[in-house]
């Protein structure tokens, strides 16, 4: 007869994965320090389309192609696929 040790070593994986998250959201939410580093996390998170902005500002504004045409910046470009996913979601 064969047995099958696969379903063991999954649960013990699991097991430790489950533990190790109950631990982090224990330290975020039942500590000082967790729940400022949440604070930090949030208002990061919802200054990121800024963020991005300020982070792609700092990049080189124009390329050139070998026709001479000059391209957008790539703050343009990023600012363009922002705005059209902000499209996308305000229609749906």
């Amino acid at each position: 007869m064969i047995k099958n040790e696969s379903g063991v070593k999954n649960f013990w994986n699991g097991f430790l994965a489950g533990g190790a998250v109950a631990g982090l959201v224990l330290y975020a939410f039942g500590t000082k320090n967790g729940r400022n580093g949440l604070r930090i996390l949030l208002s990061f998170s919802e200054d990121l389309d800024n963020n991005i902005h300020k982070i792609f500002s700092h990049s080189q504004p124009t390329n050139t192609k070998k026709t001479g045409k000059q391209q957008g910046s790539i703050l343009d470009t990023v600012t363009t696929v922002l705005d059209k996913i902000q499209y996308a979601s305000k229609r749906t």
